[in-house]
C-alpha cells in the first residue's frame, strides 16, 4: 500500500515537469529564464551532432556522402539527449523508481511533448546546430592527411548531389565560392600554420609575464628573508660559500643570491664585505683573487644601496608593480585561450566566407 502511494507521489511530481514549457526548461536545463537557453545550446550543439544517431545524418566527420544528409537528425539526437536528461533527473537526482522512468519513456503524450520541444529548440537555435555541423565539415578536411583522402562527401557539398543543391555559393549571385575540396584543404593547412604562430607568440607572452610575476614575488620574499638574516648565521658560513653566492649561477645559489643582494646596509653587509676582502688578499691565484674582488664589490654595494628606506621603497615598488603584471598576465592567458578556441577557418578570410555559405545553404534543395 505504501509503495503504491510513493509511486503515485512520484508520478504527480513527474507529471508537473511536463505541465508547461517554463517548468520543463527550468528543471531540465537548470535555468532561471528562457533567455538562458541560448547559452545552453551554444555549448550543447557539438555534443548533440556527435551522438551516434546524428553521426549518420548530419556529422561530416562520419558521413560518407552528402546524399545521406538529413537536417532532421539534429532533432532526433536532441530528443534522445533530452530524454537522457529526464531519466537522470528522475532516477539519479530525485531517486525515483525505475518504474517511473519506464512509464515516462513509454508515455506517448510525454514523448510527444519532448519531441515538440526538440523541434522548437532546433528551429530557435538552428544556427548553432549548423555552426556545429560546419565544424564537423572543416574537421573532416583537416583530418585528411592528403587531398585524396578527404572523401567524396566534401566534394558533393561543393557540387551538390541528388536532390541537394551546391552549398558553397554566394547567396546573392549564386556563383560558386570554391570549386574543389583541395582548395579548402590548402587554405586550412595554411590557417593551421597561422594559428600555430599566433599560439606560440601568445605562449611566449604568457611565459614572459609569468616569469616577471614570479620574479617580483621572489624579490619581495627575498627582501623579507634578507632582513631576517642574523650576523651569527652569516658568521657560520665559510668564505667560499659567501663568495660562491655571488660567483656561481647554479639554481640553489641563484636563490641565495637573490636574498643576499638585499642584505641590509650595516653590520652584516660590512662584515661580509670585509671577509671577502680578506679572501681576496689571501687568494691562491689571480682567478681566485678576482672572484673575491667581485664578491667584495657586490657586498660593498649592498652596504651602500640597501638602506632601510631604500629596501622599504623597493617593497613598495614591487607591490605596486605586481598587480599590473598579474592583470597583464590574466589578459595574456585569456588571449591564449581565445586563440586556442578559435576554429581554423576563422584565421582565413576565404574560409570565413565558406563557413557563412555553408551555414546559410546546408541542406538546401535543388530548385
Amino acid at each position: 500500500m505504501q509503495a503504491n502511494e510513493d509511486l503515485n507521489e512520484q508520478r504527480a511530481t513527474v507529471d508537473a515537469l511536463f505541465l508547461s514549457q517554463s517548468t520543463f526548461e527550468s528543471e531540465l536545463f537548470m535555468i532561471a529564464d528562457h533567455s538562458e537557453l541560448a547559452d545552453v545550446f551554444k555549448n550543447a550543439a557539438k555534443s548533440i551532432i556527435d551522438r551516434p544517431s546524428a553521426q549518420a545524418t548530419v556529422n561530416f566527420r562520419t558521413l560518407t556522402s552528402y546524399a545521406q544528409f538529413r537536417i532532421g537528425g539534429c532533432v532526433i539526437a536532441l530528443k534522445e539527449a533530452m530524454n537522457e536528461e529526464i531519466t537522470c533527473l528522475i532516477r539519479e537526482e530525485a531517486g525515483f523508481s525505475p518504474i517511473i522512468v519506464k512509464e515516462v519513456q513509454e508515455d506517448e503524450q510525454k514523448q510527444s511533448f519532448v519531441l515538440a520541444q526538440a523541434k522548437k529548440y532546433f528551429i530557435d537555435y538552428q544556427s548553432m546546430f549548423k555552426e556545429a555541423i560546419a565544424d564537423s565539415f572543416f574537421d573532416r578536411i583537416v583530418a585528411a592527411g592528403e587531398v585524396v583522402t578527404i572523401g567524396r562527401a566534401i566534394q558533393e557539398v561543393i557540387d551538390g548531389v541528388d536532390h541537394y543543391a551546391p552549398v558553397l555559393i554566394n547567396s546573392q549571385t549564386g556563383a560558386s565560392i570554391v570549386r574543389k575540396a583541395d582548395q579548402i584543404w590548402m587554405r586550412l593547412k595554411q590557417a593551421k600554420q597561422t594559428k600555430g604562430k599566433d599560439i606560440n607568440a601568445a605562449l611566449e607572452n604568457v611565459d614572459r609575464l609569468t616569469k616577471k610575476a614570479r620574479g617580483i614575488n621572489n624579490n619581495i620574499k627575498a627582501i623579507e628573508d634578507a632582513k631576517a638574516l642574523t650576523l651569527e648565521a652569516v658568521q657560520a658560513m665559510t668564505l667560499d660559500e659567501l663568495k660562491e653566492i655571488v660567483i656561481n649561477e647554479d639554481g640553489s645559489r641563484t636563490d641565495k643570491k637573490r636574498i643576499f643582494q638585499f642584505v641590509p646596509a650595516g653590520e652584516i653587509a660590512i662584515y661580509i664585505a670585509e671577509q671577502m676582502d680578506r679572501g681576496r688578499r689571501g687568494g691562491r691565484n689571480e682567478i681566485q683573487k678576482s672572484e673575491y674582488k667581485r664578491a667584495t664589490t657586490f657586498y660593498e654595494n649592498c652596504n651602500i644601496n640597501n638602506t632601510e628606506k631604500e629596501l622599504a621603497n623597493k617593497i613598495l615598488m614591487f607591490n605596486a608593480e605586481l598587480p599590473k603584471v598579474e592583470e597583464a598576465l590574466a589578459k595574456a592567458e585569456q588571449k591564449l585561450a581565445t586563440i586556442n578556441n578559435r576554429t581554423l577557418d576563422s584565421f582565413d578570410d576565404s574560409l570565413i566566407k565558406i563557413r557563412r555559405a555553408f551555414v546559410d545553404n546546408i541542406g538546401r534543395m535543388r530548385v
